[in-house]
This record gives C-alpha cells, sequence and structure tokens, in this order.
C-alpha cells in the first residue's frame, strides 16, 4: 500500500503530515513500508503511554479474543468489571464509577450530559451553562467543538459548533499575558468567579471543565495553584468540576492523573487515548453522589465496554505500575525541558509541560513573541529527515510538541533533544 492509495480511497478530511504508511512498529520504533525506521516522539497524539506492542498488552487482546469480542454493555463483561475497579483504585479523590466510551470525545459529550442532568435532577438548578476557557479542546463533535474554543477548528462549519449554553472565559496562558504569572493567575480565577455569580448565576451554571494541562492549545501549563483554586470556586458555588484528562492522564504528566499534581478533588473525569492502550477506549469517571443523576437507559453506546480494548487498557495500566512509568516520564521529562533552556536560544519563547508532556513555543524573538510558525515547520520537517516523528500545535501553530511513550530511555531523549538543538541553531 501506498501513499497514493491513501489519497485515492481515504476522505481528505484526514490531517495527514508525514508522507509515509506505517507497517509495524515496537517499543519506540516505528517502520513504513519501505523499511525506513523512526523514533515516535509523538505517541499517536499521546496514546501508546507504554510503548507499542507491549507483550503484555499484546497477549491480552488476543487471549480475550479467544473468548468474547463483543456483547454490548446491556451485560457486564469480565474485563469492563476488572478495568472499572482497577481505575477506582487508582483515580484521584472520590471518583468511582466509570462508563466506558470509544473516544475522547464521546466521553466528554457523556460528561456534560451528566453534569447537566445533576444540576436539574439532584440539585435543582436550571443547567443552563457550562463554562470552558480559550485555547481548549475537548473533541470535535457538534457539543465538544463548541467546548473547543478556538475558530481553526470551526471554519465553514455554520452552527454545527454554536452549541447553545457555553461560556468561554480567558485561560491560564501567563506566556502571552500582559503582564506577570500572579496577575495572569489572579486575572484568570476572579473571571470565573464574577461570571458565575454576577453574570450567569451560580444557580444557572452546571459545571466547568477544564484540562489540567491544555494539550492542543501548546501544552498550556496553569500557574501553581491554579487549578486548586478553580476547585474552591466550583464548590463555594455547587458547580461540577470536570477535569478533562484525556490527553493528559495515564502517566503522561509524571502523575497517573494531572490534576493530582494539586490534589483536586474532581466531580467528572474524563479519559481516552491512553486508556485502551492502543484500542479505542474511552471513559466518564465520576462520584457516587453525582452517579445518583443517571437513570438506566440515560446514555448509551454500542461499543461501550468493549471487552477487548478493556483487556488492552487493564493490561496497560498494569503495564505502567509495574514498569513505574510515570516516574520515568517524569525524570526524562524533566531532562529535556532543562537541556532545552540551558541552551537558551533566542527562538525558544518558552518551555513547558509536565513530565512527558512537553511544549516548546517558538518566537522570532523573546522580546516580541512573535509566533514563528516557518521554524516550526522547518523544525517539524528536519526532524523527520533525522528519523524522529514529532508534534507541533498550539494556537498559532507555532508549538513543538514533545510526546514520546513513556518508556522512552534518557539516551534516546538525550538524542533526540541534541537533534532537535542542533536543528533550532542552524534556524
Amino acid at each position: 500500500m501506498s501513499v497514493e492509495d491513501g489519497r485515492a480511497y481515504l476522505q481528505s478530511a484526514y490531517p495527514i503530515i508525514y508522507p509515509i504508511v506505517l507497517e509495524r512498529a515496537k517499543g519506540m520504533e516505528i517502520w513504513d513500508v519501505d523499511g525506513n525506521k523512526y523514533l515516535d516522539f509523538f505517541s499517536g497524539f499521546g496514546v501508546i503511554n507504554y510503548g507499542h506492542s507491549h507483550p503484555k498488552i499484546v497477549n491480552a487482546v488476543k487471549e480475550q479474543m479467544e473468548k468474547i469480542a463483543h456483547v454490548g454493555m446491556i451485560y457486564y463483561n469480565v474485563p469492563a468489571l476488572q478495568l472499572a475497579k482497577k481505575l477506582a483504585e487508582i483515580a484521584p479523590g472520590d471518583l468511582k464509577k466509570t462508563y466506558y466510551a470509544n473516544s475522547g470525545t464521546e466521553a466528554v459529550e457523556g460528561a456534560i450530559k451528566l453534569a447537566k442532568k445533576y444540576s436539574t435532577k439532584i440539585q435543582g438548578k436550571t443547567g443552563a451553562y457550562v463554562m470552558a476557557f480559550d485555547f481548549a479542546f475537548h473533541g470535535r463533535g457538534a457539543l465538544t467543538l463548541t467546548l473547543t474554543h478556538e475558530r481553526k477548528y470551526k471554519r465553514h462549519l455554520g452552527h454545527f459548533a454554536n452549541y447553545p449554553g457555553i461560556v468561554h472565559l480567558p485561560s491560564p496562558y501567563c506566556y502571552r499575558f500582559p503582564g506577570d504569572v500572579e496577575t495572569c493567575k489572579s486575572y484568570t480565577l476572579e473571571k470565573v468567579d464574577e461570571y458565575i455569580s454576577h453574570h450567569l448565576g451560580p444557580e444557572n451554571v452546571a459545571a466547568v471543565i477544564m484540562e489540567p494541562v491544555m494539550g492542543e492549545g501548546g501544552i498550556i501549563v496553569p500557574p501553581d495553584g491554579w487549578l486548586k483554586e478553580l476547585e474552591k470556586i466550583a464548590r463555594e458555588n455547587d458547580v461540577l468540576l470536570i477535569m478533562d484528562e484525556v490527553q493528559s492522564g495515564f502517566g503522561r504528566t509524571g502523575k497517573i492523573f494531572a490534576h493530582e499534581w494539586e490534589d483536586v478533588r474532581a466531580d467528572i473525569m474524563t479519559m481516552g487515548k491512553a486508556l485502551g492502550a492502543g484500542l479505542p477506549l474511552a471513559g466518564t469517571m465520576t462520584t457516587d453522589e453525582v452517579d445518583r443523576a443517571w437513570e438506566p437507559g440515560d446514555h448509551n453506546v454500542t461499543f461501550s465496554g468493549n471487552p477487548v480494548a478493556c483487556a488492552a487498557g487493564l493490561a496497560g495500566i498494569e503495564v505502567m505500575l509495574e514498569e513505574r512509568l510515570h516516574e520515568n516520564a517524569l525524570r526524562t521529562g524533566e531532562f529535556i525541558m532543562k537541556k532545552l533552556r540551558d541552551a537558551s536560544l533566542p527562538v525558544i519563547g518558552e518551555v513547558r509541560g509536565r513530565g512527558l508532556f512537553i511544549g516548546v513555543e517558538l518566537v522570532k524573538d523573546r522580546e516580541s513573541k512573535k509566533p514563528n510558525v516557518e521554524l516550526t515547520k522547518r523544525v517539524k520537517e528536519g526532524m523527520f529527515k533525522r528519523g524522529y516523528i514529532i508534534g507541533t500545535g498550539g494556537m498559532f501553530g507555532n508549538v513543538v510538541r514533545i510526546e514520546p511513550p513513556l518508556t522512552v530511555t534518557l539516551e534516546q531523549a538525550d538524542r533526540m533533544t541534541d537533534d532537535l538543538l542542533d536543528i533550532l541553531k542552524s534556524g
């Protein structure tokens, strides 16, 4: 199969940025059909946290396929129950009960639906509004694309991406805030409180949703204490707090879940990407209290709780815990970020992230902070020629995204960082 086959038979919506056809992968390495090998520093948008083709996960999938592949959640099945129990063991706070979905978009959709029903049925509120943030990314469906703030995802879609009751507030993107970090922190939090208390009314707000690290927005890490203050505002106003961990969960940031960095207790948490360890699997977790809002049949999708995907997800979590991959993510990620910061290159505006969820914002110069989109494209192309798959993104398209499998070694990280700096120095 060739790139030409893809152009002939797949729809144009796919954002194909690398002109290759992949055939197989193992650990950090992937090969195309022509035998070229690449080191994967993007993990398929942060999906392959545990490395490609990990034998324990492969065996779990094989064994489950021989037992039962699909039943639908009008029955319980063993892997779905085992995974749900394991998730309850590792989830922070009072999160206990899981609803399975196929993608992060579905998980977020279910979270909003649950929050609105809890708001109206249990709290006696109107449930009219959900608050999200600038630079947010929560999916590409009608509702989730409305939550996803930026215009570039919504062009030519009319009212499809204009779901009623979604309100966007300034995000804590402090690198581009016209003031210091403390002013950025206080201003953005004050806006949350102001909108709930004075503009919308607590009785009308069902939930506030936030990525603990904003992935597509450019790996934006809120300032220390910001998430905890957001939780406090939500609690004071009886507004549900949803943590969207679709990209940041399962060890990516050095903690199992990113909002653990600030000991935040979410009412609802969304999961996806790495949850399925390479298979399509997502989920929405909530507390016993919020789960009271659901009635049987309120929410369902055909492949919810798929036994094969759940078997893979359970094996993946076991791999992460047994091999302590979240600890390796923290150690290796700090190594990469320190090396990039120490280089003090004028084109590097900011290096930010947690663990192996790293964003390198490239600028024309540090004083103007003008986005250097051209250099970002050259970096992506240059790294590809040297045998690396990396990501790019951010609001302005000037952020290099580094998200390798959590199995990456310090030696591999060191070599990648040297090559990245070499390209940045040459411009």
